[in-house]
């Protein structure tokens, strides 16, 4: 498919970090911190196959991505694979807005559990601050949420875009969203 300065060859208009709105909704593909356990679980010969393969065969989400972007509804879009926090800080400096996760709402890869028992290795590591992780994150206007469940597009709401700063609120406390490792 060629692009053009204007958008696709196909009438679809590209999702870009640029666009998120005050209100919008915040919203990711699938689940999230499986590269990272992977990692961990490899390094200390921890039987997570689900999670290793996340991190040594990443699925790019390009058909979800297609869906996304021929509704015309996303107002912004990236991949995951710098990490979660790195792409919301990302996303949120180019749109000039801010954002608050909701850290009970994140969905997670089941090794990430497994590795914090283990290991002891904190769950928000894994989850906010891994890369590898091939998942969209995307913004909409609240109003289209069931538009966009009709496109068979499986996904998770976790936040809000603010004004201002990048915040995960976790057990009723604030913090501010630090890039990640990656």
């Amino acid at each position: 498919m060629a692009v053009t300065a204007l958008g696709t060859m196909d009438d679809r208009a590209p999702m870009t970090r640029r666009g998120a709105r005050v209100g919008d909704l915040i919203a990711v593909t699938g689940p999230l911190g499986g590269p990272a356990a992977g990692f961990h679980a490899l390094k200390n010969g921890i039987d997570l196959p689900d999670s290793v393969a996340s991190l040594v065969t990443p699925i790019p989400r390009v058909e979800e991505g297609i869906l996304l972007s021929e509704t015309g509804l996303v107002s912004s879009c990236i991949d995951l694979s710098d990490g979660l926090s790195t792409c919301v800080n990302a996303l949120c400096s180019t749109s000039r807005v801010g954002a608050v996760l909701e850290w009970d709402l994140l969905p997670k890869d089941p090794g990430v559990e497994v590795i914090n028992k283990e290991l002891g290795i904190p769950e928000q590591d894994m989850v906010m601050g891994w890369g590898g992780e091939y998942e969209l994150v995307f913004t909409f206007d609240r109003k289209d949420t069931d538009r966009l469940r009709e496109t068979g597009v499986e996904f998770h709401i976790i936040g809000v875009i603010t004004e201002k700063g990048c915040l995960l609120r976790r057990d009723e406390r604030y913090e501010e969203i630090e890039n990640g490792c990656y």
